[in-house]
Formats: C-alpha cells, sequence, structure tokens
C-alpha cells in the first residue's frame, strides 16, 4: 500500500475516533493500523499528542475554533500535523496530500482552508522550530 492510501486510512481512522465516538480496535481499518507501521506510528502520535496537534491547529485559525471546523477538514489538519511533526515526508507532499484529501472528502474550497491553514503552520514552525516565543 502506497503511501497516498496510508495517509487516507490515518485520515478515516482518526476522523472515526473524533470525540471518542468508537474504540481504535472498532474502526473500520483496524487491521490496517495494526500491519501497516507508518498508519500505526501518525495515529499512535496524534493520540499520544492530541492536545499539542489541536493547539497547533488551533493557532493558526482566524475567526475559527477547532470545533466550529467541519469533521472532515478538522480531522484531515489532525492528520496533516501529525504527519508533519512525526513523519518522514516533504512538507509539500504532506500538504499537497492533505488537499487532495479535502478535495476528495470536504466542501467544495475545503481545500483552499486546509493549504492556508498547513502552509500558515510550516512558515511559522520554519521561522521558530524550537517553539521559543
Amino acid at each position: 500500500m502506497n503511501r497516498h492510501e496510508q495517509r487516507k486510512k490515518i485520515f478515516q481512522i482518526i476522523f472515526q475516533r473524533d470525540h471518542d465516538v468508537v474504540d481504535l480496535e472498532n474502526t473500520a481499518f483496524y487491521d490496517m493500523y495494526d500491519t501497516h507501521e507508518y498508519i500505526k506510528r501518525i495515529v499512535d502520535f496524534y493520540f499520544s499528542n492530541s492536545e499539542k496537534v489541536n493547539a497547533d491547529i488551533s493557532a493558526h485559525l482566524n475567526n475559527y475554533t477547532l470545533e466550529r471546523i467541519p469533521k472532515v477538514e478538522r480531522n484531515i489538519l489532525r492528520t496533516a500535523i501529525s504527519e508533519l511533526l512525526d513523519g518522514d515526508s516533504p512538507e509539500r507532499v504532506v500538504i499537497n496530500e492533505a488537499v487532495l484529501l479535502a478535495k476528495s472528502y470536504g466542501e467544495k474550497d475545503s481545500y483552499r482552508f486546509i493549504n492556508g491553514v498547513l502552509k500558515n503552520f510550516i512558515k511559522e514552525t520554519d521561522e521558530n522550530p524550537h517553539g521559543e516565543q
């Protein structure tokens, strides 16, 4: 399974777990989580660091709160930020993949929103790599 397909499964697992509606073991694609190291790595990173990931997203929103963002877009951002923080793919690849997910699963122009939030996150991270204020 290529990385593109793995990212879709990561997003789908995180989406299903939003607000703890279902246990990880009961999510669709749990078998892939169990057998694909990259899926497991990014999903585990998100759930171990969800407060930081959510705070990073919230810090890059204008006139929105995390809970006001539609569920699809919220979880695409969670997937992408988790991969940016713990994955090994180039930043531009992660952004492009998040945009593709938004075009496939999100609202009509949500890919623009996703692209803007992620670019701002990367810009700030590149300017301030150690999180210093």
